[in-house]
């Protein structure tokens, strides 16, 4: 039997045309030349649901992915984190088959938004603020739970390297290999899909590169420059072998 992929909107509803799409959280990022709508359409270029180019492109560019089917996946899906807390929102999680290996492809889609407003050391100095002045949070201990997944369990400060990556990113990463975990998944993709529009600032699209970049160089302990359409990797993750690749809309 021929596996056909399919998207469905988290509560089970099947996803036939892009604005089926679910809507993100805040309904005012649901606009032509944002992130979530281009996502959306991305995937419905066609008459009908189709993987789009620049994703086949990322996928088919190492032997381990050739083969890859892509079977399944769901728009604004959340994962939960470690801790009590908001999950890991990914704008679109999909499961893939290749002859050997289970994938999950986590994707995040970007025009020009930051990836979130703290660095991983901003956000534990903000946290424990908090605490000290007697607010209740448990987000010190959640920030070191994601970065002993990724094998760096000390405290943040502005001196270690995971203090300068952007949070939203570290915790893409660990939800991405969470996520894989509940899918029964050997490999792991967290993948940046870039879109240019009418809306996008390109002094926000280069501060994003940055970003990934920096992410990437963090895991590595490598200066690696990110190039779009290649992976990155494979990083152990909480026991999940994860990589990392952008691409950018056709």
């Amino acid at each position: 039997m021929i596996k056909t992929l399919t998207l469905y909107r988290p509560d089970g509803m099947l996803i036939s045309c892009w604005e089926d799409w679910t809507r993100p959280k805040r309904e005012y990022h649901w606009k032509e030349g944002r992130s979530a709508m281009e996502l959306a359409k991305a995937w419905f270029r066609g008459e009908k649901l189709s993987v789009p180019t620049e994703l086949q492109t990322l996928l088919f560019s190492t032997s381990l992915l050739r083969e890859v089917k892509l079977l399944n996946g769901v728009p604004e899906k959340v994962t939960r984190l470690p801790m009590r807390g908001e999950g890991r929102n990914h704008d679109l999680a999909l499961i893939g088959e290749t002859g050997d290996h289970r994938v999950t492809v986590c994707i995040e889609a970007k025009a020009d938004e930051a990836f979130g407003n703290e660095t991983v050391s901003e956000y534990w100095q903000r946290a424990m603020k908090r605490r000290e002045s007697g607010i209740s949070t448990k987000a010190p201990e959640r920030i070191q739970a994601l970065l002993q997944m990724v094998g760096h369990p000390e405290i943040p400060t502005d001196k270690l390297r995971w203090g300068a990556v952007r949070y939203q990113l570290l915790a893409a990463m660990c939800g991405t290999a969470l996520q894989a975990k509940i899918d029964s998944s050997s490999l792991a993709l967290f993948v940046v899909h870039e879109f240019h529009t009418d809306l996008t600032n390109e002094v926000n699209v280069i501060r994003n590169h940055g970003d990934l970049e920096r992410l990437v160089q963090t895991l590595s302990s490598d200066a690696i420059t990110v190039e779009p359409n290649n992976l990155y990797g494979p990083f152990l993750i909480d026991g999940v072998a994860c990589y990392i690749g952008k691409i950018v809309a056709a």
